[in-house]
């Protein structure tokens, strides 16, 4: 069994006192999350001399957490990505969106999930984040209740399972937007990371980043993860779609049956020997390599720059209520989403 500690680490700035909770195996590794955002403060994993390693980017504080716009470790909703001009039509009714990043809904608002202090509990070996919603938050039809059930067990495996229901129809997509770094969160550019991702496919996206509705092969192009490669192999090429994002910051339409647990994506550090795998239930794989991450008040005073961690971003399609071609993200009312994915750390 897990041993789980839970402590006060501060008050955000409306005076409420946010609780974190330390989850360690036996091994001695561990995880931290958050009541702010339901988020993943470390996740500290041995390397292959036996070192303990924190491999995810934070904050110094509470306060990062609760205004920056890099989305260190949190849970991301109602509905992640971006959503062109902040618009979409469902059941006949138009729904306009706060617009926070361009002309564009990004990630669910400007007080999102992310910005939330969530219910929490511990049950037994796992640490259950609840939130309530009320119709209209944020611009969302629907009230909606969501709980992230986090587990980390003995062979350093972190499971994620998300869930919602809402009495309307509404949108859901929601994903954890941990940046990795295998060499340790101040362990700089993460170029040399190697990379395979489990997809023939990717997203196209505007100067907006907005998908331009076509699904794209990899063949031939820097996308190509497929036999695995280190990330600068892939940013070093000239493609107008790394010109356009700075880097990856594109969706992966992962070669698997529906709502089939299955290997999405590695990642590996040379370096530390730490291996990342990448499961989930869910059909998309976003790749963000921190593309303008600038952040002076790191975790441990550490700073952290573009290109110093990737997310690995499960979820479904991106803006898919504005592209017909693309599978829904609508919630039904009263049917029950349930997600999970699942990040495994071992050493090579």
């Amino acid at each position: 069994m897990a041993a789980i500690i839970s402590y006060f680490y501060g008050t955000n700035s409306a005076g409420i006192q946010i609780k974190y909770y330390i989850v360690e195996n036996r091994s001695g590794a561990r995880v931290v999350l958050s009541q702010l955002g339901a988020s993943v403060v470390s996740i500290i994993v041995p390397d292959k001399n036996g070192k303990m390693r924190d491999v995810v980017l934070g904050y110094k504080g509470i306060g990062g957490y609760e205004t920056d716009g890099a989305y260190f470790g949190a849970t991301v909703g109602r509905c992640c990505g971006r959503i062109r001009n902040g618009k979409f039509k469902l059941n006949g009714q138009e729904f306009n969106l706060p617009i926070n990043n361009g002309p564009n809904h990004l990630h669910g608002g400007i007080k999102s999930f992310s910005r939330r202090v969530w219910d929490s509990r511990v049950d037994g070996d796992d640490v259950i984040f609840t939130l309530n919603v009320p119709d209209g938050d944020e611009g969302y039809p629907g009230n909606m209740t969501v709980m992230v059930r986090f587990t980390f067990d003995n062979e350093n495996v972190l499971t994620v399972n998300y869930s919602a229901i809402s009495d309307k129809d509404t949108l859901c997509n929601i994903t954890s937007h941990s940046y990795f770094n295998l060499n340790g969160h101040t362990g700089g550019a993460i170029n040399e990371h190697n990379l395979k991702i489990n997809a023939n496919s990717y997203i196209p996206v505007d100067e907006n980043l907005i998908p331009t509705g076509e699904i794209r092969n990899v063949t031939d192009t820097p996308f190509d993860f497929r036999q695995g490669k280190k990330i600068s192999e892939g940013l070093k090429k000239t493609h107008k779609q790394l010109d356009i994002a700075k880097g990856f910051d594109h969706s992966f339409v992962i070669d698997k049956e529906e709502n089939t647990m299955s290997l999405l994506a590695t990642a590996e550090s040379e370096e530390s020997g730490i291996k990342l795998e990448c499961y989930s239930t869910q059909p998309i794989l976003h790749l963000y390599t921190a593309n303008y991450v600038n952040v002076l008040h790191g975790k441990k005073d550490a700073s952290y720059e573009e290109y110093s961690g990737f997310c690995f971003e499960t979820q479904g399609y991106p803006d898919a209520v504005n592209h017909p071609e693309f599978p829904s993200n609508i919630l039904k009312a009263n049917q029950r989403y349930n997600q999970t994915t699942k990040f495994v750390f071992t050493t090579i």
